[in-house]
């Protein structure tokens, strides 16, 4: 398994315009080698050559092109090999991901055919993909390779890291990226093979399980084996930053309409955007930007608490699929829910951690009853959230029981619990919300406990329910 580590650099304005040249170049060479493809795409659809689609399709046949162009545009060689190759590389990729969306192969939304690239807008990463190639990295030093001179010099730049890299870590360094986000900050990340692998057997004997039931009423509800229930509400205010980043894409389409149309020497053309659409787009950018550092943030709070409090964590293996009832359902739950997200991070968290994290099959979960195993036919309804069971009249939250399922059928399957076997009642049922300040629980239905808004409806409309309810 492999992680990442971002540090920002420390530059001065000459390594700046240094990094921002090589990125120039990087996008010049994108540039080049998209209307070679444009003409060996037009090629192919005359003659049908199988050597034109062999260069064209295939992942080598447009880096095979880079010596050649290296030959007639000696500026080149002052940008090291490996970002070079991957800048070919990079554009191959997106030709075969529309490929593969054009004959089926991908599922989604269907990819375009590549785009030329801004020089000036668009900053063009910098991979270094080989480790120990055109890159050193000391403590909070960073040598890093550009190329050569016409003599054969080679050229290196000496950067800093505002952080010092752990020398530990150094040997594990799988490869390097150096990126630029939208407020011209720099920074370097690595990629990192970690070495951890943790199995049920360097668990301990009598680990605290939690399996966890993800859904979109809430992000996930979880049952632990130590009588806790634990409802975890998603992030507060995604749907108001959801709002505002549509208000800003629809206020920066509607400047389209005052593009100029403005014409080359050569007869091409193309449109510029008026000042406001790129404020507009600026903000926009921003926002995006927000959007994703808060998220991120919420994600890695939360899986870090969680593995503080359990040793073992089951997540139930549920992929959005697309099939909400109407289009505002059908977007939330595929581009807007971070289920997916979740999952990886907690993962990580808990491969980092030493814990153990584990994905269930949660199918039957949700219609079974996990007192008697009672099997409800044809379902139940997505907008039934409490149940009781016809066989034995067992009252359910229907969360809380597909996560018991989901718990029960991962320590059978794993023997987790070898020696007792034995899974206590759900005792306390917990509310979970991420603040500025870090996790904060509450028992459900406890006054004078701060609690965001839906959990308060929650308790009110389960505040007799809920002592009914514990066992």
């Amino acid at each position: 398994m492999t992680s990442v580590r971002r540090i920002q650099l420390a530059l001065t304005d000459e390594q700046k315009a240094i990094l921002d040249g090589q990125s120039k170049i990087c996008n010049w060479l994108y540039n080049h080698l998209l209307e070679k493809a444009n003409s060996l795409r037009f090629e192919y659809r005359v003659t049908q050559s199988e050597d034109v689609a062999r260069q064209l399709y295939t992942q080598r046949g447009l880096r095979n092109m880079i010596p050649d162009v290296k030959t007639y545009n000696k500026f080149l060689c002052t940008v090291h090999s490996s970002p070079l190759k991957n800048t070919a590389l990079r554009l191959s990729d997106s030709i075969q991901d529309y490929q593969d969306g054009k004959h089926g192969r991908r599922k989604g939304k269907q990819t375009g055919w590549p785009h030329f690239r801004s020089w000036k807008k668009k900053w063009f990463s910098l991979l270094y993909d080989e480790p120990k190639k055109g890159f050193l990295v000391e403590g909070k030093n960073l040598k890093v390779s550009l190329g050569q001179t016409e003599n054969g010099k080679r050229i290196r730049v000496a950067l800093k890291l505002l952080e010092s890299f752990p020398s530990e870590m150094v040997g594990r360094i799988r490869n390097l990226r150096i990126t630029r986000d939208g407020s011209k900050r720099y920074f370097a990340v690595f990629t990192i093979a970690e070495k951890v692998n943790v199995s049920v057997s360097d668990i301990n004997k009598k680990p605290k399980i939690i399996a966890f039931d993800p859904n979109h009423k809430n992000l996930v509800y979880g049952v632990g084996t130590n009588g806790n229930a634990v409802e975890i509400h998603n992030l507060a205010h995604l749907k108001r930053m959801d709002t505002r980043i549509d208000e800003l894409k629809s206020r920066r389409d509607k400047c389209k309409r005052k593009s100029v149309k403005v014409t080359r020497d050569d007869g091409s053309y193309f449109w510029k955007s008026s000042r406001k659409w790129a404020f507009f787009n600026a903000k926009l950018d921003e926002a995006y930007r927000i959007r994703r550092e808060q998220t991120k943030t919420f994600l890695y709070t939360l899986s870090n608490q969680i593995c503080k409090e359990y040793d073992v964590i089951c997540m139930g293996d549920y992929t959005p699929n697309g099939g909400g009832i109407t289009t505002k359902m059908r977007r939330s739950m595929n581009n807007q829910s971070l289920i997916g997200r979740f999952k990886k991070t907690l993962e990580w968290v808990a491969f980092r951690s030493g814990k153990l994290y584990i994905e269930y099959n949660e199918k039957g979960t949700t219609r079974t009853c996990s007192e008697c195993n009672f099997v409800v036919k044809n379902g139940i309804s997505p907008d039934v959230r409490e149940w009781t069971c016809p066989n034995c009249g067992y009252y359910h939250i229907r969360d809380e029981n597909a996560a018991k399922n989901g718990l029960v059928n991962t320590i059978q399957d794993k023997n987790l619990l070898p020696c007792s076997g034995h899974i206590p009642a759900v005792s306390e049922r917990w509310v979970w919300w991420v603040t500025s300040s870090g996790v904060q629980s509450a028992l459900r239905g406890c006054d004078g406990l701060v609690i965001p808004n839906t959990a308060k409806k929650l308790n009110r409309r389960n505040a007799n329910s809920s002592i009914q309810m514990c066992v």
